[in-house]
């Protein structure tokens, strides 16, 4: 059997978040990052974000690269268009540790809590998480019916050096 392929209308790059009133393909790639995808089913709003970190450290500005604020962002924006926050539902996608080990401190671990905190502070339900793990992961988001495809990568991208026999190569 052949892999399916989907067309890609969007890649959502890191620190970046859209909202969705028509049907689009939205793909972007998570390793530590974490991805909030947001859909209201009775007006057909979508809503994706993609952060680094879970939170501004030493005065970082209100950048979507962080989950606290990427996430306060789409709902805020999601609502403007439209959407009704009683009746979103969550997806939470990526928070591996696709270059080291995947511990509660990794970076990946962090992000998915930032995420899993902010849904809960705005009453937003999670129906689906994919979270951790020492992989990454490519997303696919159909805006127009809420569709979510989540592929693993494949493996580490880098070996720990005990691994490796104890080298630093």
């Amino acid at each position: 059997m052949g892999t399916v392929r989907y067309r890609v209308d969007i890649h959502l790059p890191p620190g970046e978040l859209g909202v969705y009133r028509r049907p689009l393909h939205v793909k972007t790639i998570l390793g530590s990052c974490v991805a909030v995808c947001l859909w209201d089913a009775p007006r057909r709003i979508a809503g994706l974000n993609h952060f680094l970190l879970p939170a501004p450290v030493g005065g970082g500005g209100p950048s979507p690269r962080f989950g606290t604020v990427a996430c306060r962002q789409l709902l805020e924006r999601m609502t403007a268009a439209g959407a009704d926050p009683r009746r979103l539902w969550a997806a939470v996608v990526g928070g591996g540790a696709p270059v080291g080990p995947a511990t509660e401190a990794s970076i990946g671990a962090a992000n998915t809590r930032a995420a899993l905190a902010a849904l809960a502070e705005f009453g937003v339900r999670v129906a689906r998480q994919e979270t951790g793990g020492a992989f990454g992961r490519k997303l696919l988001f159909l805006t127009g019916d809420g569709t979510l495809i989540v592929q693993r990568l494949p493996g580490r991208l880098v070996r720990p050096a005990a691994e490796r026999g104890g080298d630093a190569t």
